[in-house]
């Protein structure tokens, strides 16, 4: 573990201060746009240019590392963010912040995928379980400590803002002095929908499924938050408990899959969330400790989705197939997490603040009953080869390359 961290623990820091800041920034927007008096809907809007921009980032970003190579990408990008964040106080507009979200997401998906093909260059056969491992703890870690920062001044004014930007221009640094040789970089290749369906149609709605309930979560969370009249410190440790705390479960969830059928697994951890989404309707009447305590239950059951998802479409594929499967799985995510702060932006601005779980209720509960359809029409493959791996949410293709699961890398 140390040799590895030797050799990488600059791009870990500077990677680590970019999630501190990308944290804070995210429930900042969020319970900004409330004391704004922004709609739920334009609140919603803003989120969703979020995920515009990270889907547009992701399937661009990798033609400019090619044209220009990774350092001058990372500077430009982490650039672009510094100033983007620092646009929120000067235009407070939810038009505005709908296009400077555009650019953050353009700015933070790039930076994800920098970061993670940077990383996948630097490991071997025998590291890149590690490396995936410490990339998980970290994005998880500082993610969830990036909450806590809400706390230091008045979101009301421009004081986090300028530190989110101070935050993002400091992870220049170590990145842009490390002796680390830059990594070559080739397009991914992708499934097309069609084929992804044919392969898994299970695994393609369950994409869908957790592209719409996480952008909700993670990204509409704090405006639920805020409207049900959390305090900020509530706040704050509502999305830490929310964004982090199902990171411990992956695990023991990943144990029980690799050794009977995931759809299982998978169908009981979302109707698990479903369930937990009936009581939250009622949040209001819930004493603050017991909330929190059943954020973190909802948690477990919610955030390994995406590994559990991916783990599944892995069963049907190849061990050369993963990657360009992980790069279509990317962008159906992409397109659904656009769709999920405008649809429960939607349900809440009809319904009230009950509306951002009801509309979890949805669609957690459509992702479980069709799973118990796919299994009445498919059994579970024998003889199984794949894995189940933590991922982070937000995992590029090049990151899916650290995955020990896929084919092996060259050595050095």
């Amino acid at each position: 573990m140390f040799p590895v961290l030797q050799k990488t623990w600059a791009l870990f820091f500077g990677f680590a201060i970019i999630c501190l800041g990308h944290g804070l920034q995210g429930t900042l927007i969020g319970v900004r746009s409330v004391i704004e008096g922004f709609s739920f809907i334009s609140a919603g809007l803003i989120i969703a240019g979020y995920y515009v921009g990270y889907l547009t980032g992701a399937l661009t970003i990798p033609i400019f590392l090619q044209r220009v190579g990774h350092i001058r990408v990372f500077a430009a990008l982490a650039s672009l963010a510094s100033i983007a964040i620092l646009l929120h106080s000067v235009f407070v507009h939810p038009y505005s912040w709908f296009f400077i979200r555009i650019m953050t997401g353009i700015s933070l998906s790039g930076i994800y995928v920098i970061m993670e093909s940077w990383l996948n260059d630097r490991s071997t056969n025998q590291t890149r379980g590690q490396l995936l491992s410490i990339y998980m703890i970290v994005t998880f870690a500082f993610v969830g400590a990036g909450q806590f920062l809400l706390n230091l001044s008045d979101p009301a004014k421009v004081d986090l803002f300028i530190l989110v930007s101070v935050l993002l221009s400091f992870a220049l640094l170590p990145i842009l002095l490390t002796t680390t040789e830059q990594p070559n970089t080739t397009n991914p290749k992708y499934f097309s929908l069609r084929e992804f369906y044919n392969v898994s149609p299970f695994g393609f709605v369950s994409a869908l499924a957790t592209g719409l309930s996480h952008s909700a979560l993670f990204g509409y969370g704090a405006v639920y938050a805020t409207s049900i009249n959390l305090s900020l410190f509530q706040v704050s440790l509502f999305m830490t408990i929310l964004s982090s705390f199902g990171a411990l479960v992956q695990w023991p969830i990943g144990y029980l899959s690799d050794r009977i059928d995931r759809r299982v697994i998978l169908i009981g951890i979302t109707f698990g969330a479903a369930g937990l989404s009936l009581i939250f309707i009622f949040a209001s009447f819930l004493p603050i400790t017991l909330f929190l305590i059943m954020t973190a239950i909802f948690s477990c059951f919610c955030l390994p989705m995406y590994s559990l998802a991916v783990a599944h479409t892995n069963d049907f594929l190849q061990p050369n197939e993963i990657v360009s499967a992980s790069a279509t799985f990317s962008i159906i995510i992409g397109i659904a997490s656009i769709i999920g702060p405008l649809a429960v932006s939607i349900f809440m601005q009809v319904i009230g603040s009950s509306g951002f779980y009801i509309y979890l209720f949805f669609v957690h509960g459509a992702l479980g009953l069709f799973g118990l359809y796919r299994m009445t029409q498919r059994t579970k493959p024998r003889d199984l080869e794949s894995q189940y791996t933590p991922l982070p949410r937000n995992i590029s293709p090049a990151g899916m390359e650290m995955n020990p699961v896929t084919e092996p890398t060259d050595e050095e």
